[in-house]
């Protein structure tokens, strides 16, 4: 069985393609050979990543700027690799483009997995809506609001974001080690964020109800986790706003589940997500965390999680954050843990499903 994992967005360490090698990794990859298709660039460790389980990376012609020289060398890779099964990864339906190249190279099985509850190229999501549904066979989704979005009233398939769980737990040594690094105080509560710096994630917002929290209280701190296009602007607006010595930048992490042991409060005022796997990783580490009430419900697993309106405002929400309990981390681990497996996020679970989904597809198929 061979399958072509297509990314649409880049190979990097973002939640899609976290999400993506979690399942490899935990996977039974005895009869299979994977290959992953990075569309818009590829970050050469988490290549690395990939190659370590075996899988073969290919980095493509940019998919934005050269959309036409993508096409035709995706249509090569399936042709050439004999590909069973395409499993594409977006959020819009110009997954056409991958699902058409794999039709015309003979590939049977051509997934769609909708990993958002919206996308930004309207235009030609539009546009493309119909060869998309003529053009795939079997539809995925990391939520129901996210399958919604891209299959209608079409049939879907949630697959979970499954996490190592035993990796997010709280522990309190890696706790320690890590506030060390950043140079805090005990008493220091550290808000957090993680992800792009990008309009989807709202940080503007994020900023101005740090704001309002410092007004109250000169106990918070603010860890942003993540790079991307708006980061200078952000950083621009924390100068502006005289926070400097109060919000720290850490950038891009590769293990960013021993840095969100360090803090306290995750705050996530997203504009729309499909399934953030990193409120997941929050309530495995046991953090309480603020975040949008556009996000799906599915996300909350534990009762660590609020959801607040973006409407309300800032100083709403910097209230909120000042009448938020610390968690009892470590007296919580085993509950959570019981949890999440109840609630279907165990990796190891997750990875025998999908392998056995494609064995079914691909037999279907014939």
């Amino acid at each position: 069985m061979k399958v072509l994992v297509v990314l649409t967005g880049e190979l990097c360490f973002d939640g899609i393609t976290n999400s993506v090698l979690n399942y490899y990794r935990a996977m039974d990859r005895s009869g299979m050979e994977i290959g992953i298709v990075s569309a818009r660039g590829t970050n050469e460790e988490m290549k690395k990543n990939f190659e370590d389980i075996g899988c073969t990376v290919y980095p493509l012609e940019n998919r934005d700027s050269c959309p036409a020289k993508y096409f035709v060398q995706l249509i090569g890779i399936i042709k050439r690799g004999k590909y069973d099964i395409l499993h594409a990864h977006g959020n819009s339906a110009t997954l056409a483009i991958e699902t058409t190249a794999a039709y015309l190279a003979g590939c049977k099985v051509r997934i769609i997995h909708s990993r958002n509850s919206f996308c930004e190229h309207t235009k030609a999501d539009k546009l493309l809506r119909p060869l998309m549904y003529a053009t795939y066979t079997d539809g995925f989704s990391c939520g129901e609001k996210a399958g919604k979005w891209l299959f209608g009233n079409r049939p879907f398939t949630v697959m979970n974001n499954g996490k190592e769980i035993d990796r997010f737990l709280f522990k309190p040594e890696v706790r320690k080690s890590y506030r060390e690094k950043l140079g805090v105080s005990a008493d220091t509560i550290l808000l957090g964020h993680v992800g792009l710096f990008h309009r989807q994630k709202n940080h503007p917002f994020l900023i101005d109800v740090f704001e309002e929290v410092c007004r109250h209280s000169g106990q918070y701190k603010l860890v942003l986790i993540g790079e991307g296009e708006d980061r200078g602007k952000i950083e621009e607006m924390v100068r502006q706003k005289n926070l400097t010595d109060k919000v720290i930048f850490l950038g891009r992490q590769s293990d960013v589940e021993n840095w969100i042991q360090a803090l306290d409060i995750m705050v996530f005022p997203s504009l729309f997500e499909g399934m953030p796997n990193v409120v997941l990783e929050w309530q495995l580490a046991g953090l309480p965390a603020l975040i949008s009430d556009v996000i799906t419900k599915e996300c909350g697993i534990m009762d660590t999680v609020s959801y607040l309106p973006l409407e309300n405002g800032p100083a709403y929400w910097a209230d909120q954050i000042l009448h938020t309990p610390l968690n009892d981390r470590e007296n919580t681990k085993e509950d959570i843990q019981k949890r999440f497996i109840e609630a279907g996020f165990d990796i190891k679970e997750n990875a025998k499903v999908l392998k056995n989904k494609y064995i079914e597809l691909l037999e279907k198929s014939k």
